[in-house]
């Protein structure tokens, strides 16, 4: 027997619907997590916003369709900003069902990794803007699987000393 939601996402209409009521828990979890964070009251974020109070609580209940630019001054009256991305049709449900983290469809085009050189490699964690380089200390065939490194974590992007108009790294 199908569950319910394999019943519903079964047609195109249920699984239209389905993306868009997620879409907007995510939204709305978005405002209620910037708004715990920030401390502040629907009354402040009205006031901040110079709106109703009452236009501010239809907006937290999710009352009608919100616009992107509603959802950006709410969340920039609060100190922050949404960052999105994609992730496949029902990604985010097996996520879920699998107790994992939700994957992106692709990877950030705007984040510049760092490449393999000669003499080492870069490893990222995820979520982590700090990367390490490990250098390779020997090299060479063995029977069994043996690698030498030093491992040595980069300085953060934002902690480096700008030198004139240019920022270098060593």
């Amino acid at each position: 027997m199908r569950s319910l939601y394999e019943r519903v996402t079964a047609t195109l209409k249920g699984a239209r619907a389905v993306a868009a009521a997620r879409l907007r828990h995510e939204v709305l979890a978005l405002l209620h997590q910037a708004q715990l964070a920030s401390r502040m009251t629907q009354s402040d974020v009205a006031r901040e916003l110079g709106v109703r109070r009452s236009a501010a609580n239809q907006v937290f209940r999710g009352d009608g369709n919100i616009r992107t630019n509603t959802l950006a001054e709410y969340l920039h009256a609060m100190g922050f900003e949404a960052d999105l991305r994609l992730v496949r049709a029902g990604e985010p449900r097996q996520a879920a069902l699998e107790q994992r983290a939700v994957r992106p469809a692709f990877e950030d085009w705007r984040i510049r990794r760092p490449q393999p050189t000669t003499s080492g490699v870069f490893v990222t964690n995820e979520g982590d803007d700090r990367p390490v380089l490990v250098r390779w200390a020997a090299t060479g065939r063995t029977e069994s699987f043996r690698v030498e490194a030093e491992v040595t974590t980069l300085p953060a992007a934002n902690s480096f000393t700008p030198l004139g108009k240019r920022m270098f790294t060593t």
